[in-house]
């Protein structure tokens, strides 16, 4: 049987004609295809409704904030950096701190808001002691406003928890926005009148 199997492989091919086979017909043009220019028009549609299914699957839904309830809130990018102000956002909430320095080592701190703000409290981490007491911060027209001690910012931590609606927010961030510096003077922004 083996050897049966062998010389059929080794006979020459019959009804083989080298001369009808050419350059034409071994590489037909692809483009002339029906089934491959469908597949190519198919595919990126199909991977798109995968990815929008999938994102529509397994995305985390919104939901309203419960009383009671404890949220962290983000740090914005202005809180890394000498900017002279804070932004704290967590969904709809946004509360923007203020800094304002007052000597060497006090700081006024301000919170803006639109929300029905009902206490607001915060405490300064001096070198990761961790052992310092919230500060409330008073509450006079429309601004919060208190005046903390942040002699070294690049060092410290500011904690910060906000009480809106019987939901508390909370965030931990670095203190080294109180200080405002920036590259430019402040001559250079000033109008000179005596011309």
């Amino acid at each position: 049987m083996a050897r049966a199997a062998r010389a059929f492989f080794l006979q020459p091919l019959s009804g083989y004609n080298a001369k009808k086979f050419n350059d034409k017909t071994a590489m037909a043009n692809p483009l002339k295809n029906k089934h491959l220019i469908t597949a190519m028009l198919v595919a990126p549609v199909l991977a798109l409704i995968a990815y929008f299914a999938t994102d529509h699957l397994v995305a985390e839904r919104p939901h309203l904030a419960k009383a009671g309830d404890v949220y962290p809130l983000a740090a914005g990018s202005n809180c890394r950096y000498q900017s002279g102000s804070c932004t704290l956002k967590n969904a709809d909430v946004k509360l923007q701190l203020n800094a304002q320095r007052l000597s060497s080592e006090k700081v006024s701190l301000t919170l803006a808001t639109d929300l029905p703000l009902q206490t607001a409290l915060v405490a300064v981490d001096l070198k990761g002691s961790g052992d310092t007491a919230p500060v409330a911060m008073t509450h006079t027209g429309e601004l919060w406003e208190v005046a903390v001690d942040v002699p070294q910012p690049e060092s410290s931590r500011l904690r910060f928890v906000a009480v809106i609606d019987n939901v508390n927010y909370f965030v931990e961030t670095e203190a080294v926005f109180v200080d405002y510096e920036t590259s430019f003077s402040r001559e250079n922004f000033t109008h000179n009148n005596d011309n």
